[in-house]
């Protein structure tokens, strides 16, 4: 037999190997590194004896993993490692758990990334103390809470003296700009930023500074725990202790052997908690290997947080590993809504002394509104406008007005406009203006800039359907901010005005939003194996941010999530007294508020538990376990699952079980075997249109949930089990594999409202299409391609210089590519010849031919395997994949099979076979394919050379240069391997 490539010399029967292109909020592609491995060892001295091998044969030692999570190295073998050398090194190994080729990633799709920062650490000097600290929210009024921590009612938790004292959370991605102010301003002891390390290919490896574009890694660690009480900023931890690891480089380029070594290193130096924003997009697997050290650092007891992804226009299952993980925190982003009152105004009419509130948007830019009370003008009335009239059917708003375009003529007579210029009477006032397409005489575009010539620099716009106010910086010049409030508040505000009584306001703080919507960036579980994923969901949209550099801003994400769950898991911490990753994850999905959207609550794939409240977590004194219900597909339904409750208040308490349904969505689209783009995104799309008549992809079908007791009574310290069943709705299409989900409600008599998730799929993940059957490699059919000679500078084969065939292809390698529909346990691409015989013979040898006769070349069996009834000389360099997420698989072939080694001249087949999801790799029903059509190889070095006046054959032209180059150091020999055992 001859292995498919060097990974399946290492025959031990455990090896799992794992695929090649991803993407995320950032990640933009990943690929697997040449002949760069990661070993799990069965102990430290296993690993110590591979360590010294591979040195030994001149490859390169990248990392040694000593952990009690995880004993384990990475190397990268010399690229002139022959098959014999192989082999021998290979040989060397004893006491290998698990094995997984290397993959790239990059984070960021744009950007001038900038150089590694050559400045010295700034270190407090002996004795000196650089934290800021918050001490209790009740005694600082110098901050003022952010939108996000009102929503999910961190402020309640920094009122009570909760701010994350003393907790060590670390960071793992682009490093952090610890020099900046809401940061600490240093990096070492005493400082915020207390330790780290760089583990990319730049910089050194003490200094864990961000030097990418976007400064991502700034962004989470302030998100997290900034504070600044100068520039008004602050986090969800304020007061823990930061610890900066430091993955990518300063292009946010890494290998997923170094965020393996982060992971594991901020184990080892004792965070209390890790949260991360970096990972590989949609390949929804808790068996990849840097998911499977997530999971084990969880299992540990220490709480791992990651963003789900960003990249819901996928649809179902796309989650980011490692939120995959075994009991790793998934967190998905929400958002306020297209337009969102999140500042809370106060205006005073006449002499009262009761200012009346109200709630109003500020544009997204200019947006500097301060607290001082301003005058307010009704600049709608110099136009001859009353707050109460009709406008409906008045004329339409023309196309946006350019940049030099001067006021209209109906605007030229309003007051303040003369023949000598504009009265600048507005000065100091808030411009009050109704924005609404159908005003009369002058827009509104045009009466903001009458406002802004006369002198406003704050306009206030009020209409029935808020959405932000655009207008072009042309028109803004010396305007500090801009804001939208609701009709109600407008009108009333114009009418005080229009009876003659002067009225003044101003800016009074933030407005608490309790209801949110899932985010535009945000993504889809639950994971292939129907775990539950998202965990809970957190506001990521427009959040304000720290940047690099020192400056703030706002920015959207799960990224931008996943770190205010990681702040709250300090604070829930610290108000509990306990780290169990297991009980945080209850507390937080159980205390989470299910959100709904038109009407309908919006599936647990997307929210988890839902909208993440803080202080309800931190206080709650009833428990669940487990914290989330997965019921599989039907295939693989449990009969029910056991829900234990325990009340840990001091008094008895009633409880009333029953369950609240989300909509249930379809995973494929119809009369497709792909996945939906955005099912509930299409939903929202139509409900805005009124037209949910026409939805496709999301019904209002319930499963048939029951629970052995709907009350149950406990007195203090007191546990019961529940069991809850659950079965598929009636009427859907099992085919479409509908995704169906809800909450467990829990009622207390003492006030407890809690939820706990529960998720199902109707239908069979093991029966669903993987496989698309109209793949690119019918684009082979009949061609002959002529490939250049091997490097080493044999020539495969018995043909010896014979004509060139008229139809020959030229090209450096065959390129083609199948489609993966769903995720795949394992995927297959094997070669395939079509004539095999013991000897070959010498066909069409002589120098004179016309060309080979390839019909007649035969393949010796001497290097021909069998897998499922299909012969075979091995499979194409990089197989086969483990735990493949969706993705069109680009293959490109040179003719190699294994490291030093071609498939000899003749007719071939490529046959790419994909495991089933949940499928058996012993059984081969389990298994789908698709086969190219018969093609034909031969080299260069069989053939004579082209006279120089006779043109070549056009080389292939598809997708050559886009396929990644084949990398005969990333594969297994499938009937040698199992997947990589999970944690």
């Amino acid at each position: 037999m001859v292995c498919s490539s060097w990974f399946a010399f290492l025959a031990l029967g455990v090896i799992g190997a794992f695929p090649a292109w991803a993407a995320d909020n950032g990640i933009e592609s990943t690929k697997l590194a040449d002949d760069a491995l990661i070993l799990e060892c069965e102990s430290s001295q296993a690993c110590e004896s591979v360590a010294t091998a591979v040195e030994a044969s001149g490859g390169t030692l990248r990392h040694v993993y000593n952990s009690d999570v995880f004993h384990g190295v990475s190397f990268q073998l010399p690229k002139s490692a022959t098959v014999d050398d192989r082999k021998a090194l290979v040989a060397q190994f004893k006491g290998i758990k698990a094995s997984w080729p290397v993959q790239d990633i990059t984070l960021v799709p744009e950007g001038t990334a900038k150089d590694q920062p050559e400045d010295k650490l700034q270190v407090p000097k002996e004795g000196e103390e650089k934290r800021a600290t918050l001490g209790r929210r009740a005694d600082d009024d110098g901050v003022e809470t952010p939108w996000n921590h009102l929503m999910t009612h961190i402020d309640k938790l920094h009122e009570e003296g909760y701010i994350g004292s003393g907790i060590k959370i670390a960071v793992i991605d682009t490093g952090v700009d610890y020099n900046h102010p809401a940061l600490g301003g240093c990096f070492g002891p005493g400082c915020r930023v207390v330790t780290g390390e760089n583990f990319s290919n730049q910089g050194n490896r003490s200094d864990p500074i961000d030097c990418t574009y976007n400064g991502h890694g700034t962004i989470v660690a302030g998100i997290l725990a900034g504070y600044n009480k100068a520039d008004g900023f602050v986090g969800a931890a304020p007061n823990a202790t930061i610890m900066a690891y430091r993955v990518l480089d300063c292009n946010a380029k890494g290998r997923e052997d170094d965020m393996i070594a982060g992971w594991i290193q901020a184990e080892k130096d004792g965070a209390q908690i890790i949260v991360s924003s970096t990972g590989f997009q949609g390949e929804n697997w808790a068996q990849r290997p840097l998911a499977v050290v997530a999971a084990r650092i969880v299992a540990s007891g220490v709480p791992c947080v990651v963003g789900l992804g960003n990249h819901k226009e996928q649809g179902l299952f796309y989650a980011m590993n490692p939120s995959t993980g075994r009991g790793v925190t998934s967190v998905n982003s929400f958002a306020t809504g297209p337009v969102a009152l999140k500042h809370r105004g106060e205006y005073v009419v006449g002499n009262s002394s009761e200012p009346v509130d109200f709630a109003f948007a500020p544009s997204r830019w200019p947006h500097d509104w301060d607290g001082e009370w301003r005058p307010v003008h009704d600049v709608d009335a110099d136009f001859g406008d009353k707050p109460d009239d009709d406008l409906t059917g008045a004329e339409e708003v023309p196309d946006y007005l350019d940049e030099d375009t001067v006021l209209g003529d109906n605007c030229k007579l309003s007051p303040g406009n003369s023949s000598t210029g504009f009265d600048r009477d507005l000065v100091g006032h808030i411009a009050l203006i109704r924005q609404t397409p159908e005003t009369y005489g002058c827009h509104f575009y045009d009466r903001v800039r009458n406002a802004v010539a006369r002198g406003a620099a704050h306009i206030l716009a009020w209409q029935d359907a808020p959405n932000y106010i655009m207008i072009r910086r042309n028109d803004a010049h010396g305007v500090k901010a801009i804001g939208i409030t609701q009709t109600d508040d407008g009108r009333a505000m114009a009418r005080a005005l229009a009876s003659g009584q002067p009225l003044t306001a101003r800016r009074a703080g933030r407005v608490r939003i309790d209801t949110g919507v899932i985010a535009a960036m945000s993504a889809y579980g639950p994971t292939w194996d129907m775990d539950i994923k998202p965990t809970i969901g957190a506001p990521g949209d427009d959040v304000p941010v720290t940047r690099k550099g020192g400056g703030y801003d706002s920015d959207s994400g799960t990224s931008f999530a996943g770190p205010l769950v990681a702040g709250v898991f300090a604070l829930v911490a610290e108000a509990r007294g306990t780290f169990d990753p297991a009980l945080l994850n209850s507390l937080i999905t159980s205390t989470g508020a299910p959100q709904s959207s038109h009407g309908r609550l919006i599936t647990v794939a997307q929210q988890g538990g839902g909208l993440l409240r803080a202080w309800e977590a931190a206080h709650a004194t009833t428990l669940v376990e487990p914290s989330t219900l997965p019921f599989n597909d039907t295939d693989h339904r449990p009969d029910s699952i056991g829900l234990r409750i325990t009340n840990t208040a001091k008094i008895e308490v009633t409880y009333r079980l029953s369950h609240l349904a989300a909509i249930t969505l379809y995973t494929l689209g119809s009369d497709s075997i792909r996945p939906s783009e955005d099912p509930a995104g299409e939903l929202d799309k139509l409900a805005i249109m009124d037209e949910l008549d026409e939805v496709d992809e999301a019904v209002d079908a319930a499963a048939h949930v029951e629970m052995s007791q709907s009350s149950l009574t406990l007195g203090p310290g007191q546990s019961a089990t529940v069991d809850v069943s659950a079965t598929d709705p009636s009427g859907l299409d099992p085919e479409r594999l509908p995704l169906w989900s809800g909450w467990v409600s829990i009622q207390g008599s003492d006030g407890t409202n809690l939820t706990v998730p529960y998720l199902g799929l109707g239908g069979s993940l093991r029966s669903a299409a993987v496989l698309d059957p109209a793949s690119k490699l019918s684009t082979l059919a009949g061609s002959e391609f002529l490939l250049p000679n091997p490097p080493e500078g044999q020539t495969p084969g018995p043909f010896q210089r014979i004509a060139e065939p008229a139809a020959a292809v030229r090209s450096k390698a065959i390129s083609t590519s199948f489609d993966l529909v769903l995720g795949s346990p394992q995927v297959r691409v094997d070669i395939v010849p079509l004539n095999v015989c013991s000897t070959p013979a010498l066909v069409g040898t002589r120098a004179n031919a016309t060309g080979p006769d390839l019909s007649q070349a035969c393949v010796p069996d001497s290097i021909v395997t069998e897998f499922a009834g299909v012969k075979s000389i091995g499979q194409l360099p990089g197989y086969p994949r483990h735990y493949v997420k969706r993705e069109e698989i680009r293959i490109r072939w040179d003719g190699a099979f294994a490291p030093g080694q071609y498939a000899p001249p003749g007719r071939y087949k490529i046959v790419a076979r994909a495991l089933s999801i949940m499928g058996d790799a012993a059984d081969e029903a389990h298994w789908q394919t698709v086969e190219s059509p018969v093609f034909s190889i031969l080299y260069e070095g069989n053939v004579k050379r082209v006279p120089e006046n006779q043109p070549a054959q056009p080389a292939q032209t598809p997708e050559e240069e886009d396929a990644p180059a084949a990398n005969a150091g990333d594969a297994l020999a499938a009937d040698e391997v199992k997947p990589a055992p999970e944690s």
